[in-house]
């Protein structure tokens, strides 16, 4: 029913499997994400000239998904995206067709096994129309940059990006993430769920983190949450953690909460990350510039350098796949040591996957031993 793919993660191999593996097809998919979804397949219909998402037939969902790729103007990352969110409306179709006993079942079921087929690997990974190159990892020659620019300036957007950037260094969240995220007192626990007591008699605690995985799906991100250990800030880093999360609360609306993922990132976090540019740009920074999502790559990183195992680093940002940071995120030679937190135990076990170890080839044997 499941298949796995090179990351290690878990596709449905079938339409029948994706409908059976929730009662209701999006049930473990938030908000934001189903938004997201529903505005690639609205883009599909409009492309197709039809106004009327009921109308859609599944073959031209199809055609839309493998024309777009065929064109390989579009990267890696938007082909999964679209043929994401193609599965999910398909699947849902589906399902309510099951439900009336139409018989256009096998329409649905060829349109989603076609677009699983789909190859998206000779795609470019980034796009060429990006106006600056994006860096993987955000330096303290940078982070300097920044406190020395909101020293003397009244920017409300630098001063927020600023407390941004030191609070994500230390956990490496999703920007949206954010959202989603509190701070709690966090009770220490045996393998058993009993709590785990210190000489005094008090059960062991820990400042933490707990954050609602974005990712989070039946088949993507170590569980819907995952608790981030803070035991090794000190009184003024978890000071910021808090006014982050204060400053978070005090925009955070019901209205905000229904956009999609890309909209939140525009409408919290743009503004920040042209006062970050605008810092960089004044410093005549070379090279790639930091953003505020090379605030994760960093984090990422710092993880690599403290030595965590992957298991532990995919727990810790929110990967069902200890392959995705491997693959994807800052290296070890950009970190540094002595600055990433740890998970909690539960989000460690949450971890489904294991890296995909490519088989070494055999060892040739010294001349003279045949």
């Amino acid at each position: 029913m499941y298949k796995d793919s090179f990351d290690g993660t878990r596709r449905a191999s079938s339409l029948i499997a994706r409908i059976g593996a929730e009662e209701r097809v999006g049930d473990s998919l938030s908000p934001s994400t189903i938004i997201g979804y529903v505005r690639k397949i609205v883009q599909i219909a409009v492309r197709a000239s039809i106004n009327s998402l009921s109308r859609l037939p599944p073959e031209t969902v199809v055609r839309d998904i493998e024309n777009r790729v065929n064109s390989k103007k579009i990267t890696q990352a938007t082909a999964r995206l679209e043929k994401s969110a193609a599965l999910f409306w398909i699947a849902e179709q589906a399902q309510g067709i099951m439900d009336s006993g139409s018989l256009d079942l096998w329409r649905y079921e060829a349109a989603y096994s076609d677009i699983l087929a789909v190859k998206v690997n000779e795609l470019p990974k980034s796009s060429k129309n990006t106006s600056s190159e994006k860096a993987k990892a955000f330096s303290d020659e940078a982070v300097k940059l920044l406190i020395e620019a909101a020293n003397v300036s009244r920017s409300e957007h630098l001063f927020n990006a600023l407390l941004f950037t030191r609070v994500n260094l230390y956990v490496g969240l999703r920007p949206v993430e954010w959202l989603d995220a509190s701070f709690v007192n966090y009770l220490h626990s045996n393998p058993l769920g009993d709590p785990i007591h210190l000489c005094d008699g008090s059960i062991k605690s820990s400042p933490a983190l707990v954050v609602r995985n974005a990712k989070h799906s039946a088949i993507r991100g170590n569980g819907e949450m995952r608790t981030i250990l803070l035991d090794k800030l000190d009184q003024s880093k978890i000071k910021h953690v808090q006014e982050w999360l204060k400053f978070i609360n005090k925009i955070k609306s019901p209205e905000l909460m229904r956009l999609s993922e890309g909209e939140i990132r525009k409408k919290v976090y743009d503004s920040m990350q042209r006062a970050i540019r605008n810092v960089l740009n004044e410093a005549d920074w070379q090279g790639e510039k930091p953003t505020i999502y090379s605030t994760r790559h960093q984090a990422v990183a710092n993880a690599r350098a403290d030595g965590l195992t992957q298991k532990e680093i995919a727990a810790l940002f929110g990967h069902s796949s200890t392959n995705t940071a491997r693959r994807h995120y800052g290296k070890k030679n950009a970190g540094y040591s002595g600055r990433s937190m740890r998970p909690a135990p539960e989000s460690i076990w949450a971890v489904r996957s294991t890296v995909a170890v490519r088989p070494k080839p055999p060892r040739a044997e010294p001349p003279g031993l045949g």
